[in-house]
């Protein structure tokens, strides 16, 4: 097969380039209040709630998009700016604005800015059934590496390339590849390089393949392999189908996700001080179900975890620290714990009800209950200096209600007001993420209230 050629006219650059280009945006606020409850042996506080998360803040963005010039290459353009209309006493960053810190490992966790942020800087190009992106780019194809969220995504700085294949009645074929040497989350504003756990040593890059074939029968496989360099290996695998049940489709998936490291023979060691992550092969399986009847939309969900070692937990991303890569989870409840210790098998049973037959077009209510049982400490951490106690066992569960309202007619179309609200319970009494238990906090309420406002220039 010939290359394209890049000897095109000047009016074919600027047809394509120009003329199918976008420019969109949205306005955003969002208001938290977050408190949990202090478990500190000694503290003043002791059992009662303290403030964690108490802000409002504005968001607006700006994302261009444009054609393809000779339809073959273009160029993505994305950034957004923030503002801090009222901040409390706790100093981390929130995630929606602009950490004081402008990278991940400048972070010393003194709170927050305003200010401007670029979030995408792509070149594109295309050809046949061919894509790909370089720059300051979001994970479009069907790789396990994925982006924080704020209102904006966070981006890899790296390159994707990726392609479709459509073989008719049989089905469709998805394929990408993306590298990446790295990332900033969407409240940093400068890129930083990738970590092990001991936030020191130095990952020269991660990267990862993927695929994904439909069927078109509503059968859907996907695979996926992802590697942070001498570090970790992470594995994926999703099958989804639907089948009529009464009148309506029931609609099934089954997810495996794994991760094994690549140092040490998981000898003792706190938590962060060697690179060691786990035991062994840690793996999250997890088992979805939908339904939609009318106006009632129905989910049934559950997971298990294996991951015995240093870290007690599994976490998708690929390295470990906060905020300095983000993988991929198909399965969210939002309700403020992962449910992702060692040995944990958790629930989730929620359901969503639009409110268009009370003429309330464009309203929906919705409630959750997530149970977790039988979570296990880390198997080789120390506390104090001791093996954490194996022992433990801790349960913890959390209730959710939501409300949203979609704007249907006039100037604020499209403008979404969503109100949430999280009870969570932790059924021990460790403080947080203490006791072996790194990732498991005391009991907490969450309240977030947010308004989305797209809009489009051109």
């Amino acid at each position: 097969m010939s290359l394209p050629t890049l000897t095109f006219s000047a009016p074919a650059k600027a047809e394509g380039f120009v003329d199918d280009s976008h420019l969109t945006g949205g306005i955003y606020y969002s208001q938290r209040y977050r408190d949990k409850r202090d478990m500190t042996v000694g503290s003043e506080d002791y059992g009662h709630y303290v403030e964690d998360l108490h802000h409002a803040t504005f968001n607006a963005n700006l994302d261009f998009v444009s054609g393809y010039a000779a339809d073959l290459i273009g160029l993505d353009v994305a950034g957004f700016a923030a503002a801090n209309l009222a901040t409390g006493s706790a100093a981390h960053p929130n995630e929606i604005s602009l950490s004081s810190a402008n990278q991940r490992w400048g972070e010393d966790w003194s709170g927050d800015k305003g200010g401007f942020n670029l979030y995408k800087a792509a070149l594109k190009m295309k050809y046949d059934d061919y894509w790909m992106r370089a720059g300051y780019i979001q994970p479009s194809g069907q790789t396990l590496l994925a982006v924080h969220w704020g209102f904006v995504p966070g981006a890899y700085q790296g390159a994707e390339i990726g392609g479709n294949w459509d073989f008719g009645e049989h089905g469709a074929l998805s394929s990408s590849y993306l590298w990446s040497d790295k990332y900033k989350a969407p409240w940093y504003t400068e890129m930083y390089e990738f970590r092990a756990a001991d936030n020191t040593t130095k990952i020269d890059y991660v990267h990862s393949l993927g695929l994904r074939y439909d069927f078109k029968n509503k059968l859907v496989l996907e695979a996926s392999m992802a590697q942070a360099a001498d570090f970790m290996d992470q594995y994926f695998g999703k099958v989804s189908y639907s089948f009529p049940v009464a009148g309506n489709d029931l609609r099934v998936s089954y997810q495996f996700y794994g991760a094994k490291d690549k140092v040490g023979d998981n000898t003792i060691a706190a938590y962060g001080s060697v690179n060691d992550e786990y035991d062994g092969l840690a793996w999250l399986q997890g088992i979805t179900l939908g339904y939609t009847l009318d106006t009632l939309d129905f989910r049934l969900e559950a997971q298990t975890v294996k991951a015995d070692g240093n870290q007690g937990f599994f976490l998708q991303r690929i390295t470990p620290a906060y905020a300095s890569s983000n993988g991929r989870l198909d399965i969210w409840w939002d309700a403020a714990s992962d449910f992702d210790a060692n040995g944990e098998t958790s629930a989730f049973a929620g359901v969503t009800y639009d409110l268009k037959n009370y003429d309330l077009p464009g309203w929906a209510i919705g409630a959750g209950y997530a149970y977790g049982w039988n979570g296990k400490p880390c198997t080789t951490c120390t506390v104090d200096g001791k093996l954490a106690d194996q022992s433990q066992r801790i349960d913890e569960s959390a209730w959710t209600f939501n409300i949203a309202h979609t704007v249907q007619t006039g100037r604020l179309k499209g403008t979404l007001f969503n109100l949430h609200y999280i009870n969570y319970d932790n059924h021990g009494s460790n403080p947080n993420y203490s006791g072996g238990y790194n990732n498991m906090f005391q009991d907490e309420i969450d309240i977030k209230f947010n308004v989305i406002a797209p809009f489009t220039i051109f």
